[in-house]
């Protein structure tokens, strides 16, 4: 292999090229130097400082991950290596209104400890004394110093503006700004999108909550705001041509209504703005053929720029006995994650919490989570027994409603009982007709955040495999521009396609193995991870390459020795200015 004097920093050769751009994958070799892609042929003489065999394998723009919130990770671990090994090379941070280019470090651990279930000490051991930007551009130009392992880009979260313009307490408890606030808002918006952040994150689902302290169990600031609040702001990143990302009240119609009004476009520019979450959910049915028809209406008959991001994979959540973000929709459930251990248990054992409990499980009316014992299934218990049985196995025989043999577990157990559910996307057919929805932006893995409860960071490789299996969902170039150039134009960011110029983020992957090279969630413990659980994915063998800006990241050998520690990746600013 050539070393000095090479021609070529790069050649990937023999692999079926997807551009990016959703035409059709070409044989072709694809060289790269200075870190940007400078010849795409069916071959290239020449010599590299390093080669790679792609034969048999398609070679990809590097993916996007969409909706993470590594927010406070990157901070000591900038490699991202959960995301990286599945071929994200550009991860979008920022999301669901919260951010920590805003905040003091108590007021960005209620935010985000709660929300994003992550162990507190954890949070504070990577923000622990390294919160020194004083405002959103040097915040900015902070992300643009560390040594980040993927291209990084974030939104602005709305409950960190709101809390720096109002204080927290007010942020918290008053619904509409001052004038003098609310332009300090909008000022704060404008000098985010000044400095290049793709746009602005609000939130409206009453799931996200504040984890300590005065206002525990509270609803994040974002969602105290009138929404005249949520429309002034976010006609600062219309105007700025940037996104919007939000999470409506999935009980609540009304907020995914203004939201679509948002983003229409009849007598106006079009705002984009992207939802969390179109899904098959399982105590719904209906929900999902509601998504696509309302995004198809606002883009067609209002010129939207509507588009809801969508899980590729079934949605499963674990739970450690009454903690998880599933109880977080109703009262009980609520009250039950506010007590620790001991007294949550204590709460389980008490008459009149259990039947305000049983009556809120019970209670009829709109909800998202199916309630359905049978659909819960025990994967840890100090009753070995009780492994691989769902709470209406359980209950069988014992003359009890599942619902008080949950609760008696709980009481006796608490969180030493782990136990899982399919919230929604299980179904395959009405999965796969909104992956491939024009409506719809495949991706929503929720990376960096309920990282004991879930893991998708293996999203986009979900999605290929599908449709390798079924051709009939969609081609393999249009699942890979879904993925990549799709979601970069959408975002205004230069990036996710393989062009002659284009930054050599890249990716390799082997089809054979990956028809059967996914895992399912796996848990590792990681001593960046206070020595706790972390749920992960593995597709070892899947990616056989991956590069960022034209340097090797990782291969069949593993991780560059240099990733994580030097800088490979670029803080992602946006490219479209109105």
């Amino acid at each position: 292999m050539a070393q000095e004097g090479s021609e070529y920093d790069l050649v990937i050769r023999g692999g079926t090229v997807y551009d990016g751009t959703g035409s059709p994958g070409v044989l072709a070799d694809v060289a790269v130097k200075d870190g940007r892609v400078v010849a795409i042929e069916s071959s290239i003489s020449g010599s590299a400082r390093r080669e790679v065999d792609a034969k048999g394998c398609w070679v990809s723009p590097g993916f996007f991950d969409l909706h993470a919130h590594y927010d406070a990770e990157i901070e000591v671990k900038p490699g991202l290596h959960e995301s990286v090994r599945h071929g994200v090379t550009h991860v979008i941070m920022g999301n669901c209104s919260l951010s920590i280019a805003l905040g003091s470090e108590e007021e960005l651990l209620n935010l985000f400890c709660r929300v994003e279930s992550m162990p507190r000490e954890v949070v504070e051991r990577w923000l622990g004394g390294r919160i020194s930007w004083k405002n959103v551009t040097e915040y900015y130009e902070h992300l643009d110093t560390i040594p980040m392992g993927p291209n990084v880009g974030s939104f602005l979260g709305h409950s960190n503006v709101r809390i720096a313009a109002m204080g927290y307490r007010r942020s918290m408890t008053v619904e509409k700004a001052t004038a003098e606030e609310l332009q300090t808002m909008r000022d704060t918006v404008q000098e985010a999108m000044d400095a290049g952040y793709l746009g602005l994150s609000i939130d409206m689902l009453p799931w996200h909550r504040i984890e300590r302290g005065e206002f525990l169990g509270e609803p994040v600031p974002s969602q105290h705001a009138h929404i005249s609040e949520h429309r002034a702001l976010a006609n600062i990143a219309r105007k700025a041509g940037r996104v919007l990302q939000a999470t409506p009240n999935g009980l609540d119609k009304k907020s995914v209504l203004q939201l679509m009004f948002m983003s229409a476009g009849l007598i106006r520019k079009a705002l984009r703005v992207t939802v969390v979450s179109a899904m098959d959910v399982v105590g719904n049915r209906l929900i999902w053929l509601m998504a696509i028809l309302g995004a198809s209406v606002i883009n067609t008959l209002f010129r939207a720029q509507y588009r809801w991001q969508c899980l590729t994979t079934p949605f499963l959540n674990f739970a450690d006995g009454a903690n998880t973000p599933i109880f977080e929709e109703f009262a009980t459930g609520v009250e039950a994650i506010n007590a620790e251990e001991e007294d949550r248990k204590k709460l389980f054992a008490d008459a009149g919490f259990r039947k305000r409990f049983r009556a809120d499980w019970y209670r009829r009316g709109p909800k998202l989570y199916h309630h359905m014992w049978d659909k819960m299934t025990v994967v840890k218990s100090p009753e070995s027994e009780q492994i691989g049985k769902n709470f209406k196995e359980l209950a069988q025989g014992t003359g009890s409603d599942p619902v008080e043999v949950f609760m008696d577990l709980m009481a006796k157990h608490g969180s030493l009982l782990r136990w899982k559910t399919v919230v929604g996307n299980d179904r395959d057919g009405p999965r796969h007709k909104l992956l491939k929805n024009p409506g719809i932006i495949p991706g929503f893995n929720d990376s960096g955040a309920h990282n004991q409860q879930m893991a998708f960071q293996d999203g986009t490789l979900q999605l290929l495999k599908q449709v390798l299996l079924n051709p009939h969902v969609m081609t393999i170039e249009n699942a890979i521009h879904r993925q990549t150039g799709e979601v970069a134009e959408y975002l205004g960011v230069d990036a996710g396609t393989i062009c002659v110029g284009d930054h050599a983020d890249l990716v390799v992957i082997d089809p054979e193995k990956l028809k059967t090279g996914l895992s399912d969630p796996i848990e590792h413990y990681d001593d960046d991870f206070g020595g706790s659980m972390r749920l992960v994915r593995r597709s070892d063998g899947v990616v056989k390459f991956v590069a960022v800006g034209g340097k090797t990241v990782m291969d069949e050998n593993g991780f560059s020795e240099t990733y994580g520690k030097e800088r490979f990746g670029r803080l992602l600013r946006a490219q479209r200015k109105g």
